[in-house]
């Protein structure tokens, strides 16, 4: 750019040469410089041509002073340019000393250096140098403006990925405040915030997500799902969980996950009347056999109602094994033994599990029946590692057993 202004200039001052000659050639004019003892006396326009000249050979003699370090400064660019393609490939694949080495190289040089230095720092977090990885990050940041956003983000995804979460909330609170809508920022902030359990705090963050657009609806949904499961689960207590229930949008009260872990943290907590009502309704609207066993809970209060609602669905769900768990769960809690193998025996005819086989080994280790017991506790464990179950000993005598008095 700063050549063509020169080259411009000069055509300028060779036109206006041109157009103003023929004055000259009619009248040439004078021009006297008198300084001290000397005196000079010339036309105007052998002057202007004296002066013209004297500025042109000034500057090639300047362009020719400056021509070895142009030229060293444009080798040293073009070497610095390879070495960054070189290093840009290798951290692309991954192999990071040599890209280490080549930015490095490719950074050392005048100019903006920003960029060059952040991928040093990436090679050098590939090899879980973090001495290096610090150096060129000190080193790209040059305390102001834009660059210095583009650092504290590389490096707070570093400190991310290398599993130091408090210290990249703490970065990545800072600059959450200085671009609150920033795509990258509010995508780590959700990933630290949820990797580190805060889950009231990420959920304040959902509206900005949508608004971002970083997850689609479908991702949204599932993060929202996920934030409703893990506050219920960190209640400490009954009236925690009932709080956080309530404050549950609708939707997700009539969740069957969010239910089933509102049922889970209940029965945990002592408190497995609190989730029968939920779970009542929500088998009324649609059977998942997986709140089927959440209502099977034996040490729930309000078990013999529990029964008996179970036993009305074993009419209209006669072959559903999950229900014949519960049932047997149900009534090995009521004492009701006789009952208890049956509905328990009848899960495992139409659903080997490893939940089945378990609440059976109790019920016959409690009846005295130690080695059909432990071939139940055996089965279970297999199921387990993906085996299949091996048949129970004397299995005609256990479907068979008489009931004893209920």
């Amino acid at each position: 750019m700063k050549r063509a202004l020169v080259l411009l200039a000069v055509v300028a001052l060779l036109l206006l040469s041109g157009a103003i000659a023929p004055m000259f050639k009619s009248d040439p004019g004078r021009v006297l410089i008198r300084f001290g003892e000397w005196t000079v006396e010339t036309s105007v326009l052998v002057l202007i041509i004296a002066v013209v000249g004297t500025w042109i050979v000034g500057q090639l003699a300047l362009w020719l002073w400056r021509l070895p370090a142009a030229t060293a400064r444009r080798v040293r660019d073009q070497r610095a340019l390879r070495q960054l393609e070189k290093g840009l490939l290798a951290l692309t694949e991954g192999d990071w000393r040599t890209a280490e080495k080549a930015l490095s190289k490719s950074a050392s040089v005048e100019g903006k250096t920003t960029a060059r230095y952040l991928a040093a720092a990436q090679a050098a977090e590939g090899q879980d140098a973090g001495e290096r990885r610090d150096y060129y990050l000190e080193q790209a940041d040059p305390g102001r403006g834009k660059s210095k956003f583009l650092v504290d983000l590389t490096r707070a995804r570093m400190l991310l990925e290398g599993g130091h979460r408090a210290a990249a909330l703490e970065l990545l609170t800072d600059l959450h405040a200085r671009r609150r809508r920033h795509p990258q920022v509010l995508e780590l902030l959700a990933r630290c915030r949820r990797e580190l359990g805060q889950w009231d705090e990420l959920r304040e963050l959902l509206p900005a997500l949508r608004k971002a657009g970083i997850h689609d609806e479908d991702e949204l949904a599932a993060l929202q799902l996920e934030i409703a499961r893990n506050q219920l689960l960190d209640c400490d207590d009954a009236d925690a969980l009932q709080g956080a229930w309530k404050a549950l949008p609708k939707a997700m009260q009539r969740d069957a996950g969010v239910i089933e872990v509102f049922a889970e943290r209940a029965g945990r907590l002592g408190r497995a009347e609190l989730a029968e009502p939920v779970l009542r309704a929500a088998l009324k609207r649609e059977w998942n056999p997986a709140l089927v066993l959440r209502y099977g809970d034996p040490g729930a209060a309000g078990a013999s109602v529990r029964l008996k609602q179970c036993e009305k669905w074993l009419l209209e769900h006669p072959e559903d094994p999950a229900l014949h768990l519960a049932l047997g769960r149900l009534c090995a809690g009521e004492s009701l033994w006789g009952k208890a193998r049956t509905h328990l025996i009848r899960s495992l005819e139409l659903e080997p599990t490893s939940a089945g086989y378990d609440n059976l080994g109790q019920l016959l280790e409690r009846q005295g029946e130690l080695e059909p017991a432990m071939h139940c506790f055996r089965n279970a464990l297999r199921i387990n590692q993906g085996r299949a179950p091996l048949p129970l000993p004397s299995e005609k005598i256990l479907l068979s057993a008489p009931a004893e008095a209920d």
